[in-house]
């Protein structure tokens, strides 16, 4: 059994202890005054001065000694370390529940620990270092580290669980309809409009579908020498009807081939977005280079999907149980609230016995009062 301080500087304030002893040491009490009635018959003698050594009332100076102490041990903040709160600290669990970007959180596994965060960042290294950082910081508690997704391969190698301390548990744990297809939407522009087109991913298969089209005019245009134009207009008829990825149904976009006419583009531009570039050679490449060009302001690349999952062996491998770790921070268990309590009881009997104190000495007062007057 140990003993601990959450605020050891606090302990410092054992020195003033000294100033209810140096009070009681350095008091002095009143002179009462009492009539007599004659002195001549006391003996004459030689008054001496005298510095009192014994301490009075010392029940009292215990009681006002004790509530000091009690009262800076308690702000000190003690955390008493017996065999059955060490064996409670390695039962609980702190955990952090990291999130593979696109998973939702999870409910279940936030009730069931100690202290619970959750973790989300785009990139799943940097929620991974977010989370390990947490854990460092955590009261005395067997660590967790859970990884929720559905862990696409690629998503997560080794080198990302490099960073997690030894003693911290690493569990992985499927995302609820982790099986299911994944998704991704690119917008594309036809040649009748705009297109919104899903690929959709699973295990087994592959499969793409195009929605309805969203009537469109003018969002792709060619501003070329007047002998190239034919050229121009059919170069943006063949790439519409491939297909060009697109951003969205505010994007304009005017292409410029060299020898185009500054005064016709200026009348066209209308806030478009200008792609400059030479005219294609051969023009039969005239289609292709126009997609590849408006592609670089247009398209959004849809974020990378993974068909094949990492095996459940190798996440198996990669998983560890959780160790309590006794040499995590501090924090306060409670224990000082039984110091502050024994403070107070100090404090009702001081109350008491200084009540007491000074209802002896009025008797006292009347008694010598009585006998004067007889």
């Amino acid at each position: 059994m140990s003993i601990q301080w959450l605020s050891p500087w606090v302990l410092w304030g054992l020195a003033l202890v000294g100033v209810p002893i140096a009070i009681h040491l350095l008091v002095r009490e009143q002179s009462r005054r009492v009539d007599f009635p004659s002195l001549r018959f006391l003996r004459q003698s030689q008054l001496a001065a005298f510095r009192r050594r014994r301490i009075q009332d010392a029940l009292l100076l215990a009681c006002r000694v004790g509530i000091v102490t009690l009262g800076v041990l308690a702000l000190s903040g003690p955390v008493l370390f017996s065999p059955w709160r060490s064996a409670a600290y390695a039962r609980r669990i702190a955990r952090a529940i990291v999130l593979e970007p696109g998973t939702e959180a999870a409910g279940p596994l936030e009730g069931a620990a100690f202290v619970t965060k959750t973790f989300s960042r785009p990139d799943i290294a940097d929620a991974l270092a977010d989370a390990a950082r947490w854990l460092d910081g955590q009261p005395p508690a067997a660590r967790e580290l859970v990884v929720l997704g559905r862990f696409g391969r690629g998503t997560l190698t080794s080198g990302h669980l490099r960073a997690i301390p030894t003693s911290t548990g690493v569990r992985f744990v499927k995302a609820e309809g982790a099986q299911a297809l994944r998704q991704s939407t690119t917008l594309v522009l036809r040649e009748g409009g705009l297109q919104a087109q899903e690929l959709y991913l699973s295990d087994e298969s592959t499969r793409v579908w195009d929605s309805s089209l969203q009537p469109m005019t003018g969002a792709l245009r060619i501003a070329a020498a007047p002998g190239d134009q034919a050229l121009a207009d059919a170069a943006v008829r063949a790439a519409l009807v491939g297909g060009i990825r697109w951003s969205d149904a505010a994007t304009r976009v005017l292409v410029v081939w060299d020898g185009a006419d500054e005064r016709a583009v200026q009348r066209l531009t209308d806030s478009a977005t200008i792609v400059r570039m030479p005219r294609p050679v051969p023009a039969a490449t005239a289609a292709t280079a126009v997609v590849n060009a408006v592609e670089q302001v247009t398209a959004r690349l849809p974020r990378a999907l993974e068909p094949t999952a990492i095996p459940m062996e190798q996440l198996q491998a990669w998983s560890r149980p959780s160790r309590f770790t006794p040499e995590a921070p501090l924090s306060d268990e409670g224990d000082r609230r039984w110091l502050w309590l024994m403070a107070i009881a100090l404090l009702a009997l001081e109350y008491w016995l200084r009540r007491s104190r000074g209802q002896a000495i009025g008797d006292i007062v009347e008694s010598v009062a009585e006998d004067r007057v007889a």
